[in-house]
């Protein structure tokens, strides 16, 4: 290169490249009460994802929330209970969103029956393994958090009803609103704890912390007995969004 070319090479540099990530493999819906629950397979380099969604499958699609998500899953509360959708979702770099996936998925929302539905979480007192959710909205719409003392004397566990797309808005459909069935183990076998309920209408960091230590309002419940494996359970109905605590003592 010549030098007078060169060194306008250097003041002038070419436009770098942009970056076009593959859409998203292997991108599922599974219907459940009150959303359609969406999950994919993530892409490397890819910095959030956008669903889209159509009433038709030959679209068009329109992205559904303002923001990008951080990783799979999703769970799209705003569809309406009966209807069919159908979802495609791109991938995002700092270029913007690259190609949708080529193959759509549907999806239709259940309605809310008679009971709310339900979600199991497991807590293992020892802390042995993180908190386990399964069950309609698990991942997605309802997730938990645990915290004990070294000797299982104290348990917290927390548990959380939020979605994706609904951060900081007045609570949804009570569709939305599920049955937590939890399940301490690890505790001590056939000993009594004493158990206070925590209550929070919003499931921010602060509050889940709050939730850890003691300070959100609570009341006290029935004292709970563990069975002859060291197990306890009891239900909470959690409404979208909120988030309910246990602390667990021995007595």
């Amino acid at each position: 290169m010549p030098p007078r070319n060169a060194a306008q090479h250097a003041l002038h540099p070419p436009p770098a490249k942009a970056v076009t990530l593959p859409p998203p493999a292997g991108l599922r819906a599974e219907d459940g009460t009150g959303h359609v629950f969406l999950t994919w397979e993530p892409v490397p380099g890819a910095r959030g994802y956008l669903v889209h969604r159509s009433p038709f499958a030959e679209g068009p699609y329109k992205p559904l929330t303002g923001q990008s998500l951080p990783r799979p899953p999703y769970a799209d509360t705003r569809a309406e209970p009966g209807r069919g959708y159908w979802y495609k979702v791109a991938a995002l770099t700092d270029d913007g969103p690259g190609p949708l996936t080529p193959t759509p998925v549907p999806g239709c929302v259940k309605a809310r029956g008679i009971a709310l539905a339900t979600v199991t979480v497991t807590v293992d007192a020892t802390g042995a393994v993180p908190p386990h959710v399964t069950g309609d909205g698990a991942h997605a719409l309802v997730n938990a958090v645990a915290r004990h003392t070294d000797d299982c004397s104290h348990v917290y566990v927390v548990v959380r009803n939020t979605a994706a797309d609904r951060p900081g808005m007045s609570p949804g459909s009570p569709a939305l609103d599920r049955t937590a069935v939890v399940r301490v183990t690890g505790l001590a076998a056939d000993t009594s704890y004493a158990v206070t309920l925590h209550r929070a209408d919003t499931t921010d960091a602060q509050t889940t912390r709050d939730a850890l230590t003691d300070t959100l309002p609570h009341e006290q419940l029935p004292p709970l007995t563990t069975a002859p494996d060291g197990a306890a359970s009891l239900s909470l109905d959690i409404p979208l969004p909120g988030l309910r605590s246990l602390h667990l003592s021995r007595i």
